[in-house]
């Protein structure tokens, strides 16, 4: 079977910035090194960082003073911030620069009055960062029909979005704010590298008889990347190679391989192999 791996696959440029910074972290001899909650969604990564000396810590109050402790890559509130400041460790921040700058733009739009609705996965790391710099301002929608069931006194609105949303999420969803909410401001704050992503499945599907998506049950853009895929063509999810089930692809001569922004190499590399062999 022929295997084409998608270009975009794997690693953004955020997350390889995070797990980098770890690496160097735990390499420089500060010990021990923790990060706040997983540094990425994907346990195989996980479990690599945790040989190279940095183990997640689900409680930071519960770590010995002067310990390192990562800020994850999808960023934490102000609040948690500051909460984090106030304890007696080294505090590095690995929040991708791009999740960032999305913090700066909804702080800045609730500190001028406005409403700020974001676009994303209510719950997902990333989105309560978002919700946490908008303070009482913030408001969290999944699609157009949720901005149509929201209050129309809501004064100035500023619309953003999760950086991994789909975009065409984002162009229905903008489309019904800017019809309830004239003169709404709207950032599209999807990042290049799920734009890319995405966008490359197009190009694929032109090629391939079935997509493989490679990444962790956990990660929301990977789990969103197969929906994609899937619309295309037929689609197999794994998390791992040894997932790979040979019956799933009777009568597939090239098969796409992509992966989330979580996935590491390794996984893709075996993935890939393992395709090759049926």
């Amino acid at each position: 079977m022929n295997v084409v791996v998608a270009k975009s696959a794997g690693f953004c440029w955020g997350v390889r910035r995070a797990v980098e910074l770890a690496r160097k972290t735990a390499a420089s001899g500060a010990t021990p090194v923790y990060t706040d909650g997983p540094l990425i969604h994907n346990e195989h990564m996980m479990r690599r960082l945790r040989e190279a000396g940095v183990e997640e810590c689900p409680d930071p109050a519960a770590i010995p003073a002067g310990a390192t402790l990562i800020v994850r890559a999808h960023g934490i509130s102000p609040e948690r911030r500051r909460r984090l400041e106030s304890l007696p460790i080294a505090l590095i921040d690995a929040t991708c620069p791009d999740v960032a700058k999305i913090q700066r733009i909804v702080r800045q739009a609730a500190d001028g009055a406005a409403t700020v609705l974001i676009l994303g996965d209510p719950g997902h790391a990333e989105v309560v960062a978002l919700l946490g710099c908008a303070g009482p301002r913030g408001r969290v929608v999944t699609s157009p029909q949720d901005v149509e069931a929201l209050p129309s006194d809501l004064g100035n609105v500023c619309f953003v979005s999760q950086s991994t949303q789909p975009e065409a999420t984002f162009e229905a969803t903008a489309a019904a704010v800017t019809r309830r909410f004239p003169g709404a401001s709207i950032v599209n704050t999807i990042c290049h590298a799920t734009r890319n992503r995405q966008g490359e499945l197009d190009s694929l599907a032109e090629d391939c008889d079935a997509f493989v998506v490679v990444g962790s049950p956990a990660s929301a853009n990977t789990q969103r990347l197969a929906q994609l895929a899937s619309r295309l063509k037929p689609t197999v999810v794994v998390d791992s190679a040894d997932q790979l089930d040979p019956g799933d692809f009777a009568g597939v001569a090239t098969v796409a391989v992509t992966a989330g922004a979580s996935t590491p190499d390794f996984l893709i590399e075996a993935v890939t192999a393992r395709l090759q062999t049926f």
